[in-house]
């Protein structure tokens, strides 16, 4: 095969790279990657081939890789290792203040702001009082207003004092006493409601005049608060028998809550 018959390499310029007789030990490596062609005739295309590797440019300089720079670091002698008194921080940063930091900070500074207004501020106010007035407030007699009591009053209210409808009873509780002395009995209603509110509680029209409730108005506590605690009194001034009535405890502004009972007393 006469491909390679006076045909001559043109020179490359010079340069630092791997001369061809360095790339000898690699001929057969690089032959193989050319083919079956190049392997059967491996020397001038082998050439060929280190020349174009070596026109490849190399690192100028090795570099410098070093193990274990710090082996030799020994702490200070004075240091505490377990941080007592003597430790000192080997990566303390170098924007603190050695000695004294922090001795020139006032715990005032930058309460007025961080723009440097505050210094300014001071400046113009310096002559200036900086009490708001509290001062002697107590000196003085200010004129105290007293709210009225509200009247609870269940005449003004237009409340009245009857059944329900369909004639249901909350509960019925029965006393006895002496006609002479008169007899009276407690209720005790729970509070329902979540705010404090008013109630009236007297006796439908129909009940014996005998019949009194104190007290007839007020104000509940709210719920799971203490309960209401009303007195029904009974005194038929010496004539015995059976009384009945009927108490109303009415919550106008919740009348769904309100309650009724009915009231027996056996006068003897």
């Amino acid at each position: 095969d006469g491909r390679h018959a006076g045909t001559t390499s043109p020179e490359l310029p010079h340069t630092n790279t791997l001369k061809p007789a360095a790339m000898l030990p690699m001929l057969p490596l690089i032959a193989a990657f050319n083919g079956p062609a190049a392997a059967f005739f491996p020397a001038t295309q082998s050439v060929q081939m280190a020349r174009r590797i070596s026109l490849l440019p190399r690192m100028a300089e090795e570099p410098t890789i070093k193990y274990d720079a710090n082996s030799g670091w020994k702490p200070n002698a004075k240091s505490d290792a377990h941080g007592g008194s003597a430790y000192e921080a080997t990566d303390t940063p170098d924007f603190f203040d050695d000695e004294g930091y922090g001795s020139d900070i006032s715990y005032t500074d930058g309460m007025m702001g961080s723009t440097g207004l505050d210094k300014l501020k001071q400046m113009q106010y310096a002559s200036r009082s900086n009490d708001p007035g509290v001062a002697g407030a107590l000196d003085i007699n200010p004129d105290v207003y007293e709210v009225e009591k509200e009247e609870l009053s269940a005449a003004k209210r237009g409340i009245t004092f009857e059944l329900k409808p369909s004639g249901q009873i909350d509960l019925e509780v029965d006393f006895s006493f002496d006609s002479l002395e008169g007899g009276s009995t407690t209720l005790d209603v729970r509070p329902v409601c979540m705010t404090f509110e008013e109630f009236y509680c007297g006796f439908t029209s129909d009940t014996p005049a005998c019949f009194s409730v104190s007290p007839s108005e007020g104000y509940m506590e709210r719920r799971n608060g203490p309960p209401t605690t009303v007195t029904v009194s009974c005194n038929p001034n010496g004539r015995a028998g059976t009384y009945v009535g009927y108490l109303c405890f009415i919550l106008p502004e919740e009348k769904a809550f309100s309650t009724y009972y009915k009231i027996t007393a056996t006068a003897r």
